[in-house]
């Protein structure tokens, strides 16, 4: 019997317009604000609750939690809410803007609101989960120890965020593009799409870029291991491996992700969000840096309306 999780998955890649990108070179977009839920975290959602049953970690009746800026956070309510798990997000307050919140309550989720002073650690509104979510996590944590059949997610170190993206999202992108694929871009949050889907790429042609994107206001893949902030449990994870990996990282601001999102949107029909408007913009920062680059592939990782409330680069 087929659901909606059938959905996940398969999506489009797509060519933008010389129009839009102003070179020569070709820039496609894969286009995952169409997964169900409206955003990549649906695939990393799913593999990592399938892998918890077949390993035990969750039972039918359970409750999964998870600290999360949203998008991952409305894929597990989700993928929760149809395959029969109660999901309790620990958000932070700074990023709980209203159309994120009661998207996860129509899932049938319950949400904590937890003030964490990020704003204080940024420059100009953009906001990395990274670093936001360490007070929420250390409440997954708890929440985890104090209860009966429930599991944390850990979206940030679970292996099954990158095999996700290694096993399914990098090999559909060698598909789609016969192979012919000179770079990867992505934005870093996790961590999970640029490790999983640089592995694939690497595996099959060593000699193609990887590129992390973050916000300026906070760099971290950017500043190096040195500059994470680790506590056992809590931090680290995913994007350790990442920044071995990576070949580049390109910080974007604000305003330069909101611009290039609305001309996603107004240009191409692309109903996407900030997110995405990062990823173009430093795609093609990276395509004029190099431009013996012939084709470059990003994501598209989730829809506008997430950025009704907010118009902010969030990881």
């Amino acid at each position: 019997m087929k659901n909606t999780i059938n959905l996940i998955g398969n999506t489009s890649l797509l060519d933008l317009k010389r129009e839009t990108t102003g070179l020569p070179q070709n820039i496609a977009v894969k286009t995952e604000f169409l997964n169900p839920s409206g955003s990549i975290k649906d695939r990393i959602a799913l593999r990592m609750i399938k892998k918890a049953e077949e390993e035990g970690l969750i039972k039918p009746g359970g409750t999964i939690v998870e600290a999360s800026t949203g998008n991952t956070a409305i894929a597990l309510c989700y993928v929760g809410a149809v395959l029969g798990y109660q999901v309790k997000i620990f958000l932070p307050r700074e990023v709980g803007e209203d159309e994120k919140i009661d998207t996860m309550k129509l899932y049938g989720a319950e949400i904590e609101m937890l003030d964490t002073g990020y704003k204080e650690k940024t420059s100009d509104g953009s906001v990395h989960g990274s670093s936001i979510e360490i007070l929420p996590r250390k409440k997954c944590l708890e929440a985890e120890k104090s209860g009966d059949n429930v599991w944390w997610a850990r979206q940030f170190s679970n292996p099954h965020n990158a095999e996700t993206h290694k096993f399914d999202t990098g090999q559909e992108i060698l598909e789609q593009t016969d192979g012919q694929i000179d770079a990867f871009v992505a934005s870093v949050g996790t961590a999970g799409t640029l490790l999983g889907v640089g592995q694939t790429l690497k595996e099959y042609n060593p000699g193609i870029k990887v590129v992390g994107v973050e916000p300026s206001g906070f760099p971290a893949m950017r500043n190096g291991k040195e500059g994470i902030e680790i506590i056992e449990g809590i931090t680290g994870g995913l994007i350790l491996d990442a920044i071995d990996l990576a070949d580049d990282v390109i910080v974007v601001d604000n305003d330069q992700a909101v611009q290039m999102a609305d001309r996603l949107v107004q240009e191409e029909g692309l109903f996407c969000g900030i997110s995405s408007g990062a990823n173009v913009f430093a795609a093609i920062e990276f395509v004029r840096k190099n431009p013996e680059l012939k084709n470059v592939v990003t994501v598209l990782p989730d829809r506008r309306d997430r950025y009704f409330s907010i118009q902010r680069y969030t990881t």
